[in-house]
């Protein structure tokens, strides 16, 4: 890895942190060195030129604003959006990633003010971390970015999704050989209810719930069909283990 960015500082560490904790031990040396932003980039993500000039532009144009978010293209059809932004949805799945899939035009063409950005290319604002904080390592991986974005917020502070800043993903690269039985069903699930017993109101769980209870028994039938019921009892494992508060189980997810 040193050989293919040999100008870059490598921080090796003896245990596997998560993207929170990971991203964490990059800000805050950013930080300790005088940075005024901190790009968060993903190990499958790449920059077009000028992405990193125009976040930075966008963020010194406007009062308050904590982070700015690319606009992500799709690594298999870069024509496609993976993301423009996120909405907060309180559904089952939490969020909903606006223009996934679709193709790219004048429909995600403006800055605007929006819940969340994706971590996988994510500038965040020094004053914004000292007032925020860092990302929550107990979420581990997943919803991290919108569980900070939504802090954020609450603060008074602005979320933007800059069009004019690309970057291309291929998503879930990390986690892809665990196939259908995959760790990210179990942080999704895990984390969606550690976001809300965070951040939800009352109509707000009573969204969430309803919507978990009648997601399950089709996905359940879908993945008994499929031969990968394992898939169903990581997300029950992950709703328990979020409502519980228990800690990511490390070992038995094979992530150690």
């Amino acid at each position: 890895m040193a050989e293919a960015a040999p100008g870059a500082e490598l921080v090796a560490v003896p245990e596997n942190l998560g993207f929170a904790g990971g991203a964490n031990l990059g800000i805050r040396r950013a930080l300790t060195a005088g940075a005024d932003f901190v790009l968060l980039l993903n190990n499958d993500a790449t920059v077009e030129p000028g992405c990193l000039g125009e976040l930075v532009r966008v963020a010194l144009g406007r009062e308050r604003v904590a982070a700015v978010g690319a606009k992500v293209l799709a690594a298999d059809d870069p024509a496609r959006l993976w993301s423009a932004y996120g909405r907060l949805t309180y559904r089952a799945a939490l969020v909903e990633l606006v223009g996934h899939g679709e193709p790219d035009g004048p429909r995600f063409a403006a800055v605007e003010d929006v819940d969340w950005v994706p971590g996988c290319a994510m500038l965040l604002a020094r004053a914004a971390l000292e007032e925020v904080g860092l990302l929550d390592e107990r979420f581990f991986a997943y919803h991290e970015d919108v569980d900070w974005c939504t802090s954020a917020r609450a603060h008074g502070l602005r979320i933007l999704f800059a069009p004019a800043a690309r970057a291309v993903h291929r998503g879930g690269a990390s986690l892809a050989p665990h196939g259908h039985a995959s760790p990210v069903r179990y942080l999704s699930a895990r984390n969606t209810v550690l976001f809300a017993r965070k951040h939800a109101r009352a109509g707000e769980w009573l969204r969430l719930g309803l919507t978990i209870a009648a997601s399950l028994p089709l996905e359940y039938v879908r993945r008994r069909r499929r031969g990968d019921g394992r898939a169903v009892g990581l997300l029950l494992r992950g709703y328990l283990d979020g409502l519980l508060g228990r800690d990511v189980p490390h070992r038995a997810l094979g992530l150690r």
